[in-house]
Formats: C-alpha cells, sequence, structure tokens
C-alpha cells in the first residue's frame, strides 16, 4: 500500500490556499450596497422652537467595511427628494438659501478613514459636500444585525444652509442631526 502522507509542500500550499479563500471571503461579505427599500436617511432638528423632521427619499449608498483592506463609504443623496410632510418646509427647503438644488441637486458623502473599534463599531471619518461646501465629519456607526445605524450631527451654516434668513440659527437649529439607517 501506499504512503499517503501529505508533503510538506502539499501542507504549504493548503494554507495558503485557506488563507487567501478566508481573506477574499471576508471581504466579500464585509462589500455591501445599501438596500433602500428598508432603509432611511433622515434628517431633523427645531423651527422656532418645535421639533421637525423629514427624509431623503432619493439617495444611493456603497458600503466596504472592515475588515476588508480598503475601507470605504460613499453615498449620494437627491437633495429635492427631501420630505418633511409640511408643504411649508417642502416648499421652502429647495430654494437658493436653503438647499440650492437648482444649483447643487445632490449631496456627497466620502469616507476618509473607517475603524472598527469593536465587532459592530466603527468610527468614519469623511468629507461631506453640501452647496458645493465641503467639510469633515466623524461619527460612530453601529451594525446590528443586518443593518448599520449612525446619527450625524450637521452644522447648517457651515454649509451656508439659511445662512440668509437666519444667519444666527435664531429660528432654525444651528445642528441638523442626520439619522441613517441602512439596511444590508
Amino acid at each position: 500500500m501506499k504512503n499517503r502522507a501529505i508533503s510538506y509542500k502539499q501542507w504549504l500550499m493548503l494554507l495558503s490556499f485557506v488563507f487567501v479563500f478566508q481573506v477574499v471571503a471576508q471581504q466579500l461579505i464585509q462589500n455591501y450596497q445599501a438596500n433602500q427599500n428598508n432603509s432611511s436617511i433622515g434628517f431633523s432638528g427645531e423651527h422656532a422652537g418645535m421639533p421637525f423632521e423629514g427624509v431623503f427619499e432619493k439617495w444611493e449608498a456603497t458600503l466596504t467595511l472592515p475588515p476588508a483592506q480598503n475601507p470605504e463609504i460613499s453615498a449620494t443623496f437627491y437633495l429635492a427628494s427631501a420630505k418633511t410632510g409640511d408643504r411649508t418646509y417642502d416648499s421652502t427647503l429647495p430654494e437658493g438659501d436653503w438647499f440650492d438644488i437648482e444649483n447643487t441637486p445632490k449631496g456627497e458623502f466620502s469616507s476618509t478613514q473607517i475603524d472598527l473599534i469593536s465587532p459592530n463599531r466603527y468610527v468614519v471619518k469623511g468629507k461631506l459636500t453640501l452647496r458645493n461646501i465641503t467639510n469633515t465629519v466623524e461619527f460612530e456607526m453601529v451594525k446590528k444585525g443586518n443593518s448599520l445605524h449612525a446619527n450625524i450631527d450637521v452644522e447648517r451654516l457651515a454649509y451656508k444652509i439659511g445662512l440668509d434668513s437666519d444667519p444666527d440659527a435664531e429660528w432654525v437649529s444651528p445642528v441638523i442631526e442626520v439619522k441613517l439607517d441602512i439596511a444590508l
């Protein structure tokens, strides 16, 4: 009967194959296209002391999360799709002083760094562009099951949103919270 022992080279090849398969599988598992049917990008703040909230009805996002070698998040949201359910707000948001959708129809986010801080928590740093103004933002994102959640504070005056009509933030809160609930 022949000796069926595995040679040193065969072991190395087998271990190399297993390692490469695990790395590729991990990277594939961490690449996501956001499922918009069960997701939302919302926003909230205060106007004249009363809370308001709304959503962006049209957006898209692609996420590659750690432990992938090149983690990245990119998102585009269409400002004309912002809806609050209040006719006054919905008619004002597209105007030049607020989102200026005629000249800047979309907002964009592109990550510059994503760190895994625990098995289901990430710190995300990136560039948020609104009204052709780009600022750095940082937020924590939490994975729960097949979804990701984050709250991002956006200083609206840093993007000149409502700057003409409310430069001192007397009527509309200076910080607008953007809430991400992304199904994967």
